[in-house]
């Protein structure tokens, strides 16, 4: 293949691979938040474009900005969004290949969303009112204890991978002949990924993200729902892909006669994939994350699985 044919086809895996994220991230939040009532004993219906309408509804309303912290209210929701979609844009969800491939470390991705989650809290400091920086400052707290959590995972793949970057991991897992010893610590790895992404404003709960954002209206308030939405499954599909990297498609690693079909089938794994995941993180938010020591749990049980995950890699290390 030419280098010219090589950068189209880059150019358009990176086109689908994010506009499937846009579209599917307000999809998997309504399909969460579902299964989280459905689990509640609640019945309503799935609905799964609602949360489309409302957000389209909420950029149509008038803009609103708190007089007290306008500049920063006005910059946060854009520079959120902007931090989630380049992590986003380097989390590949059912291809490799794409234009970013070389520079999709786990360093650089997990800082990314674990900068946007805090950044994001920002907006409800800058009101200058007590109700929205109480919630304001319960959310930071909670994510700035996963940080411990956060180093450890990241530094648990970039010990059991080469490059420390998803598209090494993928084809490290492909061309090792045994990588039972690996698949464990990345497992949960992954697990780890999953409940530092859980969080109560991103859970449906939508009583607390109205409480913090309540300075916002119109597209700025679009934008941050939008935004959380897209952190969710960004970090869903991180640890997908350390879950279960065979569902990912090598490209040149396929004959160019098969190759489309290789890609549907690529998406319709990963579609599935983030259904199932969105089922374990209702279940983490109606079963685990209900107590009113939510963040503390979050951060023990994600720390947990990266010590663990430490331990089963230096062990089979060890032993294997």
């Amino acid at each position: 293949m030419g280098a010219l044919a090589a950068d189209m086809q880059a150019l358009l895996l990176s086109g689908v691979h994010l506009a499937l994220m846009v579209l599917m991230a307000p999809l998997c939040a309504r399909f969460t938040l579902w299964c989280h009532r459905a689990m509640m004993g609640e019945r309503t219906s799935l609905a799964a474009a609602s949360r489309w309408g409302q957000i389209v509804r909420i950029w149509r309303q008038t803009g609103m900005r708190a007089a007290a912290g306008a500049r920063i209210t006005a910059f946060v929701p854009w520079m959120t969004l902007t931090m989630v979609a380049s992590a986003a844009a380097l989390v590949p969800s059912f291809s490799l290949g794409m234009m970013d491939e070389g520079t999709s470390d786990f360093l650089v991705i997990a800082g990314l969303l674990f900068g946007a989650q805090v950044v994001s809290c920002s907006v409800g400091l800058a009101s200058g009112q007590g109700r929205e920086g109480r919630q304001a400052v319960i959310a930071m707290t909670g994510t700035v204890l996963l940080a411990p959590a956060l180093v450890v995972a990241v530094a648990v793949v970039g010990m059991a991978v080469p490059g420390g970057t998803l598209g090494g991991m993928v084809r490290f897992m492909r061309l090792m002949d045994d990588s039972a010893g690996v698949r464990g610590p990345l497992a949960l790895a992954g697990g780890a990924f999953v409940l530092i992404g859980v969080d109560r404003v991103a859970a449906g709960m939508d009583r607390a993200f109205a409480m913090m954002t309540d300075n916002l209206a119109g597209p700025d308030r679009a934008v941050m729902l939008f935004t959380r939405d897209l952190l969710a499954l960004a970090w869903i599909t991180l640890a997908g892909d350390l879950l279960w990297p065979d569902a990912i498609v090598i490209p040149d690693g396929v004959g160019n006669g098969g190759l489309l079909a290789h890609m549907l089938l690529a998406i319709a794994l990963w579609a599935m994939r983030t259904m199932g995941l969105c089922v374990v993180v209702a279940c983490l938010r109606t079963f685990v994350m209900a107590s009113g020591q939510v963040a503390r749990l979050r951060a023990g049980l994600a720390l947990l699985c990266a010590c663990l995950a430490i331990v089963l890699l230096f062990a089979g290390r060890e032993f294997g």
